[in-house]
C-alpha cells in the first residue's frame, strides 16, 4: 500500500473537534422511552468491515484498520481488484468505528464512531479518505451498543442500528445527520446470531438485516420494512477459517454481495448473491501485516 495522505495529528484534530461541538452534544431516550439496564459488550467482539464508495465511481472500498497505530486506511476496489489506497484518520483511544455513510449529505461517506465507555457517538465527517470536521451523536442509554448504520425511513439520512446484547432486541435509531429525531424497536435475534451488515437483499426498498452465527459459519436475511420483521431466509454457509463481515453490492447487478475474511491469512473474498442465493466467489486483495479488515 502506497498511502497518499497522512494525517500526523489526528488526536489533536479530534480533541478539537470534541472542543467545538461539544455545546451540540445530544442526550436521547432508550428506543420507546424503556429503560434499561447496564451490560456486557458482546457485541463489540463481534468482527465487522466498514465498507463505503469513497471515491464517488460506484464500487465499494475497504477501510483497513490498524490495532497498533489506530490507523485506517482506504483500500479503492473495482469490483473485487485492488486500485490503489490512502490512509485515513487515525481513531482516537476508546474509540470504535463501526459503520461509515453519508450521515451530512454531501455525497461522501463518514465515518460512525462509538465510545463504549461512556455510550457516546460521533461522527467524522470525510471528503474521501481526508478528515474534514467532526459532530457528537446522540448517546446511548447504558447496555445498547451501535453496531451499524442504514436509512430505515428512506429519508436520505443514515439511522443507528442499536444492539442490547443482554436481551439481544435491536432498535432503530431515525437521525437527521447526527441529530436523534425518534426511535423504534426492531426484531429480537436468536441466541448465536448477530447483526454483520444491513442491505436491501430483496429489492423492495427496505434495509434488512445480514445475520451471521460464527458459531455454525450459517447466514441469514432477515427482511424488514422498517423496523419491522417481515420474513427471513438462510443465506450459504461460510466455510471453516473465514468470518461474514460485511455486505455491499461489488459487481454493480443491484444485489447486495456477502464481503467474507479470513483473518489468519489477511484474505479478502467476495461472494457474489441474488438476494440470498450463492452464485459464485472471487477473492479480493489480501491485507499487508499489521492490517485488518474486521474490528470490534
Amino acid at each position: 500500500m502506497h498511502p497518499i495522505v497522512r494525517f500526523k495529528n489526528a488526536t489533536s484534530l479530534i480533541v478539537i473537534a470534541v472542543m467545538t461541538f461539544a455545546g451540540s452534544i445530544v442526550m436521547a431516550t432508550s428506543p420507546e422511552e424503556t429503560n434499561v439496564s447496564e451490560i456486557g459488550n458482546d457485541a463489540l467482539a463481534t468482527p465487522r468491515a466498514t465498507v463505503a464508495d469513497f471515491n464517488g465511481d460506484g464500487h465499494p472500498d475497504y477501510v483497513l484498520r490498524n490495532a497498533g497505530t489506530r490507523q485506517t486506511a482506504i483500500w479503492y476496489l473495482n469490483n473485487n481488484i485492488f486500485l490503489g489506497g490512502a490512509l485515513g484518520p487515525t481513531i482516537v483511544t476508546g474509540w470504535f468505528l463501526k459503520s461509515a455513510a453519508d450521515f451530512n449529505l454531501d455525497s461522501h461517506p463518514d465515518y460512525a464512531l462509538f465510545n463504549p465507555t461512556t455510550d457516546q457517538t460521533g461522527i467524522w465527517y470525510m471528503s474521501g479518505p481526508t478528515f474534514i470536521g467532526a459532530a457528537f451523536g446522540p448517546t446511548l442509554p447504558n447496555g445498547w451498543e451501535l453496531v451499524e448504520t442504514g436509512d430505515f425511513n428512506g429519508n436520505g439520512f443514515p439511522d443507528y442500528v442499536l444492539y442490547n446484547a443482554g436481551t439481544r432486541q435491536t432498535a432503530i435509531w431515525y437521525l437527521a445527520n447526527n441529530v436523534y429525531v425518534s426511535g423504534a424497536f426492531g426484531p429480537t435475534l436468536p441466541a448465536g446470531w448477530n447483526v454483520v451488515g444491513i442491505a436491501d437483499f430483496d429489492g423492495d426498498s427496505h434495509e434488512d438485516y445480514l445475520l451471521f452465527n460464527s458459531g455454525t459459519h450459517q447466514t441469514a436475511i432477515w427482511y424488514l420494512s422498517g423496523p419491522a420483521f417481515i420474513r427471513g431466509a438462510y443465506g450459504p454457509t461460510i466455510p471453516s477459517g473465514w468470518t461474514l463481515v460485511a455486505t455491499a453490492d461489488f459487481n454493480g447487478d443491484g444485489h447486495p454481495d456477502y464481503l467474507v475474511y479470513n483473518a489468519v491469512t489477511r484474505q479478502t473474498g467476495i461472494w457474489y448473491l441474488n438476494n440470498n442465493v450463492y452464485l459464485s466467489a472471487a477473492f479480493g486483495p489480501a491485507l499487508p501485516a499489521g492490517w485488518s479488515l474486521v474490528g470490534p
